[in-house]
């Protein structure tokens, strides 16, 4: 069977500030690529939404009301962009928010969605297949990073579909596109930064903590008594043991005590009261 992939990138008409107007798609772009790797079709048309458009979207992507006045409805683009998918394909987009959009206004406007054979995340390839990395980067910094040329209009749809493509393309050269997968997250890049215990860190080796206290009742429990129970035994490693954690637990455990004690103080005194 013949399998295409589909490169895919939506405009929407977002609003900066809280509304109760649905953010609809404005545009579909798309670049059909076959089993060569060669470029056989591409699709692109604008859609009118029920709202006008905000002052923001008009600013980012440069449609304008003129522009989209003659556009067909969400119900009449979206049949023509299901046409041009065909029946065998992989949906492939840089990140997964544009096949949310499709869901969003699918169910918007009571249309079926569209069941591709696989979705493929290329942003998700190039973070954990080429850089190794967890933070999220732009399209344009991996146009940058891959030194291919980003094309003159970003923030239209065929256009960034077009740059998807080529870095798709240039991914699927360097390696099994299908076979990345998001490695184990690092403790220390999750927990720590600068060699000091970060928010994330904190909030997760807190509760612990209080776990710890609550399920054995000591309230004088030491550090190396800690790191023998079990509950630690299951994240330990998770976490560096070193003397940044320990400094953090005998910092914070009276506060966890005494927060212990008052939720051990609040129940009995419920049942008392019942």
């Amino acid at each position: 069977m013949i399998m295409n992939y589909i490169i895919v990138d939506v405009e929407r008409n977002s609003f900066n500030y809280a509304t109760d107007k649905p953010s609809e798609i404005v545009e579909i772009g798309a670049v059909k690529i076959n089993d060569d790797g060669n470029i056989i079709d591409t699709f692109s048309t604008l859609v009118k939404p029920s709202c006008p458009l905000s002052k923001f979207t008009i600013k980012l992507t440069h449609i304008t009301e003129e522009m989209i006045s003659e556009a067909p409805a969400f119900e009449e683009a979206y049949k023509k962009f299901v046409q041009f998918l065909g029946d065998s394909y992989v949906f492939v987009s840089w990140g997964k928010e544009d096949y949310r959009f499709f869901q969003s206004d699918c169910q918007l406007f009571g249309q079926d969605l569209f069941q591709p054979d696989r979705l493929l995340d290329i942003q998700e390839v190039y973070m954990y297949g080429v850089l190794k990395a967890f933070s999220t980067p732009s399209l344009s910094s991996a146009l940058e990073y891959l030194d291919i040329e980003e094309n003159e209009h970003s923030h239209r749809a065929l256009s960034d579909a077009e740059s998807t493509a080529k870095i798709f393309s240039r991914l699927n050269s360097l390696l099994d596109i299908h076979s990345v997968q998001k490695p184990k997250r690092f403790a220390q890049e999750l927990y720590f930064l600068n060699g000091t215990i970060n928010n994330s860190g904190k909030k997760k080796f807190s509760k612990l903590i209080k776990t710890v206290i609550s399920k054995t009742g000591n309230l004088h429990i030491s550090w190396q008594e800690f790191k023998s129970h079990p509950k630690w035994m299951e994240y330990k490693d998770d976490f560096s043991v070193d003397n940044v954690l320990e400094k953090f637990y005998e910092k914070q455990f009276p506060k966890f005590k005494t927060n212990v004690i008052n939720n051990l103080m609040q129940k009995t005194n419920a049942v008392k009261t019942v």
